[in-house]
């Protein structure tokens, strides 16, 4: 099919007005940094515990599990598109309960909810995204998933030091208005409608989003829908379904093992403790400064992924950021053995700490991070989707949850040096991982993707040559 008359534009508009639920999210969790240290200081008009702060930092976290459950139970109900706006409403109410708070209580209420919101949006967003995209900027759209969570967190990150506790608060409740106000215009999904034999809709939304394109293109793309579409809804998917086909039990194993890599690289601890890390160096540098810095070379790796997600494939870009990941925490963990095992003077290498935690966080940006959650949205057929995606999120939610407490009893037990080592190997075992179960689905479309995990490596080149004569039987 000829695509060069074909304007992706609309496709971007929807995906970035979709994602700017993530970065409601992003604030959500970037948040935490510059107010916890000014609710604990003796200035605080509502002072706090240390326990109180790691409180209010892991509620939000505990909050997203329910959300996962919500999300699995109404995504195939009432479509993406609303399920995504219904997740707008916690995430706001949340702000607003910010602002009121007058105890650490109403801190951990409001961060509960926003914590729900977070996971219905988590679960929705890479399949809205995964199904209106076409396949060849499906990478590229499914990037901006983690790219708007980091410029929330820049967004909280760069405007929290320098403002009010008030103030940051309303400055973040603007971005759920905007994502109201601009993502109500946005078509739903195709195979949503689809699934519930709205073919006219379905095909009216597939030309908004695909500018130019002909009534053949449309027709052959309806087709192609229509395909994936029956074949995943002719026995109704559930929980169960997820383990009943050779495809299904691989897409787990490789979403749960994503998010295992992932989150045992030390993601959320190091997100949540970035400014206490930095301060060990002891340089010139404030550590606020350097999570400002953190965060906007995180934006650009976030960018830089959306180029290259479909122009080197997803197992590259995995394989290498899990790689140079696992040598820079190697190198932060070396730093603290080094100062706080060995007692060596490290006055004047604290830039060491600094360049190894910054080069982390943006490596792992890159590629571990967005593909991890990217591909939610394109392993798993669509009657079981939304119950996956749901599932995978639970997981990471709750691995998340783990890592974040564990690193301080580690660290407080045997150092903060076997955290980062902790961190370190998970990554290096990561790449045996990816090596060898992560499929590439650069440039495939989701029925294609679904035939590959279904066929046996053995069976793959068979399974290629009767992919035409598969095609008609699913279309009979």
């Amino acid at each position: 099919m000829n695509k060069s008359r074909i304007k992706w534009w609309p496709q971007y508009l929807a995906a970035i007005t979709a994602t700017l639920s993530m970065a409601t999210s992003g604030s959500h969790i970037g948040w935490t940094s510059p107010i916890l240290p000014k609710l604990k200081s003796s200035e605080s008009y509502m002072p706090i515990t240390s326990d109180d702060a790691s409180w209010i930092a892991s509620f939000v976290l505990l909050g997203s599990i329910p959300g996962n459950i919500i999300a699995a139970f109404i995504v195939d109900r009432l479509g993406r598109k609303v399920c995504l706006l219904l997740a707008g409403i916690p995430l706001t109410i949340s702000w607003i309960l910010i602002i009121v708070a007058w105890c650490p209580y109403v801190l951990y209420v409001s961060r509960f909810i926003g914590g729900i919101g977070l996971g219905v949006a988590y679960v929705v967003c890479p399949m809205y995204i995964g199904e209106i995209a076409d396949k060849e900027i499906r990478g590229s759209l499914g990037s901006l998933i983690k790219l708007m969570v980091t410029f929330g967190e820049l967004y909280a990150h760069a405007i929290g030091p320098f403002v009010s506790y008030e103030c940051l608060a309303y400055s973040c409740a603007v971005i759920p208005i905007i994502f109201f106000l601009t993502f109500s215009w946005m078509p739903e999904s195709p195979y949503y409608l689809l699934m519930r034999n709205r073919e006219d809709k379905a095909t009216y939304n597939l030309k908004c989003l695909k500018r130019y394109a002909t009534e053949d293109q449309l027709e052959e793309d309806i087709e192609q829908m229509q395909k994936t579409v029956l074949r995943d809804l002719s026995d109704k998917g559930n929980i169960w379904d997820l383990f009943n086909t050779p495809g299904n039990r691989r897409a787990v194993v490789i979403s749960f093992g994503l998010q295992l890599v992932l989150q045992f690289s030390g993601l959320a601890a190091i997100e949540s403790y970035t400014q206490e890390i930095l301060e060990e160096a002891d340089t010139d540098l404030s550590a606020g400064i350097a999570v400002i810095v953190l965060s906007v070379l995180q934006l650009i790796a976030g960018i830089g992924a959306a180029a290259l997600v479909d122009r080197l494939g997803r197992r590259p870009l995995l394989l290498v950021t899990t790689l140079l990941g696992g040598l820079s925490l190697t190198v932060t963990g070396t730093f603290y053995l080094l100062k706080h095992y060995v007692l060596a003077n490290m006055t004047g290498f604290g830039w060491v700490l600094h360049a190894s935690v910054i080069f982390y966080e943006l490596i792992i940006a890159l590629g571990l991070n967005p593909l991890s959650y990217m591909m939610l949205g394109e392993l798993f057929p669509t009657n079981v989707k939304g119950a996956a995606v749901s599932i995978a999120n639970m997981w990471a939610s709750l691995l998340a949850f783990f890592v974040s407490k564990m690193y301080q009893v580690i660290s407080d037990s045997c150092g903060v040096y076997t955290s980062f080592g902790w961190f370190a190997v998970s990554c290096f075992l990561g790449i045996v991982f990816i090596l060898f179960m992560v499929p590439e689905t650069k440039g495939k479309s989701l029925l294609e993707i679904q035939e590959e995990l279904n066929c046996k490596k053995k069976k793959q080149q068979k399974c290629g040559k009767n992919n035409r004569k598969i095609h008609v039987n699913t279309l009979a």
